[in-house]
């Protein structure tokens, strides 16, 4: 390891190698960096380079949490061989002394890398991941367990993938039927612009009181779409309301839309980001008393079908529970995207490298206060 440097890199050198790893992603990119400045997080980029090649890259995201001390935080990272172990233990030893001169105190990684293969059903099929989370654990790495809850991770550990060459391969008789239904309905679907983006928050932020959770804010929405770019789609599903009352009459919904003087109703929303090779569904939501449309279904098939045309082949559904029973809280969530046809991914989770002890052990104490009055300030508020 002689021949090896770390060093901080330039955003312009981060942004021509950030899709150059096969665990690239969005995550990893100058854009995020972009937009999380607007929560408060600052941004580094390192390296590990030998001289020839940049063996491994990251974002950092470094934000001032307790005395004035910094967390830093690789989002989906670090970008790199996995299977390079020298490299990981090069980086580990680094980050830790890089971390301390720049008065920090914690550094997390939630990596892009998959623990298992698993099916639709979410059983275990092969290659299991136990030497890689060892050997991060062998470095000094806090694995925060093998979770299975929807929202206690920082990005979510399990995820629901569908390859886009098989659009209707395993998809369930009550998904196809959802899909008929919606297309009786006359519907135009759009990419969010200047004039439409309060329609999309209207839909968000309904969601956010249905589901108990906090939405973004206006600004952020905004961000993302000037960052991203072509890498995202933001994209809202309207009901053609005239076209809808002449055709419609019987239906259960039409004295509603009938009050409804808008020409186009927001139904559907969702936000979608696009990587080298993924389309991921990322943020998205549905007006409750319009879900009979199944405008919902009629969304992701079509965004699966985009992925399909420019031939990518992954399309990404998102986060999913990793609990599989069907009792369990969030079961729904998995249910509709499962409906689709496809398997389950499990990602090898949550790490913390933790550089002062104090510290971290006043930083989790004082999150879980913090969470503790968010849950209860969401259930005051909705």
């Amino acid at each position: 390891m002689s021949n090896l440097k770390f060093i901080e890199i330039s955003e312009d050198i981060f942004k021509k190698l950030e899709n150059n790893y096969n665990n690239s992603n969005y995550y990893q990119s100058v854009s995020w960096a972009y937009l999380k400045e607007l929560t408060g997080w600052k941004k580094k980029y390192v390296a590990v380079y030998d001289g020839i090649e940049y063996k491994a890259i990251s974002l950092l995201l470094y934000k001032s949490i307790i005395f004035n001390r910094n967390i830093f935080y690789a989002p989906r990272g670090i970008l790199a061989n996995y299977d390079d172990y020298n490299v990981l233990e090069f980086f580990t030893y680094n980050i830790k002394n890089y971390i301390k001169r720049n008065n920090g105190f914690l550094f997390m990684i939630d990596p892009l890398v998959k623990y298992c293969d698993r099916d639709i059903n979410g059983e275990v099929i092969g290659n299991i991941n136990d030497e890689l989370v060892n050997y991060l654990k062998n470095l000094g790495y806090n694995h925060k367990g093998f979770t299975t809850d929807y929202n206690a991770e920082i990005q979510f550990r399990w995820s629901f993938y569908k390859n886009s060459d098989d659009i209707m391969k395993n998809m369930d008789k009550r998904c196809k039927r959802s899909l008929r239904k919606s297309d009786k309905y006359p519907c135009v679907v759009k990419e969010v612009d200047d004039n439409s983006i309060l329609d999309f928050k209207a839909i968000m932020e309904h969601t956010c009181e249905r589901h108990e959770c906090f939405d973004r804010s206006l600004n952020y929405y905004k961000r993302i779409k000037e960052v991203f770019k072509e890498r995202v789609k933001i994209i809202v599903v309207y009901l053609i309301r005239n076209k809808y009352l002449s055709e419609f009459k019987d239906d259960k919904l039409y004295d509603k839309i009938m009050l409804d003087n808008r020409e186009y109703i927001p139904v559907t929303a969702g936000v979608f980001f696009i990587d080298n090779n993924s389309v991921h569904y990322v943020y998205g939501g549905t007006f409750k008393e319009y879900m009979s449309f199944n405008f919902q279904y009629k969304l992701q098939y079509l965004m699966i079908e985009y992925a399909k045309n420019n031939n990518i082949s992954i399309y990404d559904f998102g986060g999913i529970s990793g609990n599989f029973d069907k009792d369990s809280l969030n079961y729904g969530i998995y249910e509709f995207k499962r409906g689709f046809g496809g398997y389950v991914v499990e990602y090898i989770g949550e790490f913390d490298l933790i550089i002062n002890m104090p510290l971290y052990i006043c930083y989790k104490f004082m999150y879980k206060i913090y969470s503790i009055f968010r849950r209860i300030y969401l259930k005051i508020k909705n």
